[in-house]
């Protein structure tokens, strides 16, 4: 169950995009791996995803890798790549083959997100938050193509703002992303709350400009690290909790 302190005050539900509200759709990510040569499977995948995510941690033995493939100087592109190289090294791909593969997911991601599973019952969740008067923002390092991908899932209107890192033009963890947010909507740092999967942007960008943060973890990623941090089930329990004052 959720700390209750956690959640006691909080007018701005602030949530990363990829893995919080959207989540990645590994058998897809792996069926365009295949295709490119390293047959792999989704269930792989996750597992790989997570300790991709630890490599972005400051201080980490291995950071993420960076690989050369055609279209990595598009906005917001380059970091995307790197986790997406890192996952799929993870994986055991081999290192000549992956510029051509993240090559090939990034063409397929433009056609459609590939983080695009929405968490179930969310809109719902947020919904009622945003009827008790809270506000909801979506705080992403994103390609640009976040208030597009919002309108095609039919999410947009369930949220307040969308702050997407290749339209304001800083990432995540600088607090600027965070501050935008906060300012747009008109809401102090001590009223809001981040929820976010990764550690290094999320949770170190949140508590940098004074948010209460906490980490989605679905997949048990983070078992065993960062046991100072709040876990929370998910967006969805953490909108229902705030909308039914049960603090």
């Amino acid at each position: 169950m959720t700390d209750p302190a956690l959640l006691t005050g909080v007018r701005l539900l602030s949530l990363d995009a990829g893995n919080t509200v959207i989540f990645l759709d590994h058998a897809r990510l792996a069926r365009i791996a295949t295709d490119g040569g390293f047959a792999v499977e989704g269930d792989a995948l996750v597992r790989s995803e997570g300790r991709a995510k630890r490599r972005a941690d400051p201080g980490a033995a291995r950071g993420l890798l960076e690989v050369a493939w055609a279209s990595s100087g598009q906005p917001g592109a380059r970091t995307w790549g790197m986790m997406i190289a890192t996952i799929l090294e993870e994986a055991g791909a081999p290192p000549e083959i992956l510029g051509s593969i993240v090559e090939a997911v990034w063409r397929q991601h433009c056609v459609r997100n590939l983080w695009s599973i929405v968490a179930d019952g969310l809109e719902e969740a947020l919904d009622a938050f945003r009827a008790c008067g809270g506000k909801v923002a979506v705080v992403s390092n994103s390609e640009g193509m976040l208030e597009r991908l919002f309108g095609e899932l039919g999410l947009a209107p369930h949220v307040d703002l969308l702050v997407d890192s290749a339209v304001v033009g800083f990432e995540k963890p600088d607090p600027r992303i965070f501050q935008v947010a906060m300012e747009r909507l008109g809401v102090g740092a001590s009223e809001a709350l981040h929820l976010g999967d990764m550690f290094a942007t999320d949770i170190l960008g949140a508590r940098a400009c004074g948010m209460r943060a906490a980490l989605v973890d679905p997949y048990a990623h983070w078992e065993g690290a960062h046991a100072g941090v709040p876990r929370v089930e998910g967006a969805t329990e953490v909108a229902w909790a705030l909308a039914r004052g049960s603090v």
